[in-house]
């Protein structure tokens, strides 16, 4: 006891510095949880199997509804790299060219083309798609005037990765975010065309720097 009187003032300083450094630990964590809640999250993924004939899925994983503004597709090949916007997708035809009976979406006026936008909010845990990669790759060949056959172009130009974008804006913020997930196109010997994702999870656009990119994205697209 004598020696604690003795050594009360140092004592006291240790056990304050102590004290605040447990309080600093805690306010981490706490900041932490909700940085992590407050995170867009948005998923980008394959839905029903591995080629072509799956579906490329949107999920919004936020905390907060997103509003969708830009589906942005890049296929890289060995000319170069084609871009489009896919936030339109096609809707469903019957064989003679007709939109299906109550299907939604702006008539283009060209063989019966029906156009569904995927433009709007997303609520949270939701998900939207943009139709089918096979889809996706004759459409944007056909904007660009590449001529498939059975998903194959007919020249010797070689595909290599297909680059899925989106801008969204989320919550009540003034700026976008995005998105990206890179897939190989692989090509075997019997006219199948797999689909791997290059990434094991989808890239995130949120940080300032980021977020300067993907207005750079919607520029170069106006542009």
């Amino acid at each position: 006891m004598e020696w604690l009187s003795e050594h009360s003032k140092a004592i006291t300083a240790v056990t304050s510095i102590l004290t605040l450094f447990v309080w600093f630990f805690y306010a981490q964590i706490l900041y932490r949880n909700f940085a992590r809640t407050r995170r867009p999250r948005i998923i980008i993924n394959r839905g029903h199997g591995n080629d072509l004939t799956s579906l490329c899925l949107i999920s919004n994983m936020s905390s907060e509804p997103i509003f969708l503004e830009h589906i942005i597709v890049t296929l890289h090949t060995s000319r170069g790299s084609l871009t489009q916007d896919m936030i339109d997708c096609e809707g469903d035809r019957h064989p003679d060219g007709k939109a299906s009976p109550g299907s939604a979406g702006t008539d283009s006026g060209e063989g019966g083309e029906r156009l569904e936008s995927s433009q709007g909010p997303m609520p949270c845990g939701s998900f939207s798609h943009v139709g089918t990669f096979e889809t996706i790759l004759q459409r944007l060949c056909r904007t660009h005037d590449l001529t498939l056959e059975h998903d194959r172009p007919t020249d010797d130009i070689v595909f290599h990765f297909l680059d899925i974008r989106v801008v969204a804006i989320y919550g009540s913020e003034d700026h976008p975010i995005g998105a990206e997930r890179r897939f190989r196109l692989h090509m075997t010997d019997d006219k199948a065309c797999t689909l791997a994702p290059v990434s094991v999870d989808t890239k995130r656009y949120a940080s300032r720097l980021q977020r300067w990119r993907v207005r750079q994205w919607v520029r170069r697209l106006d542009g």
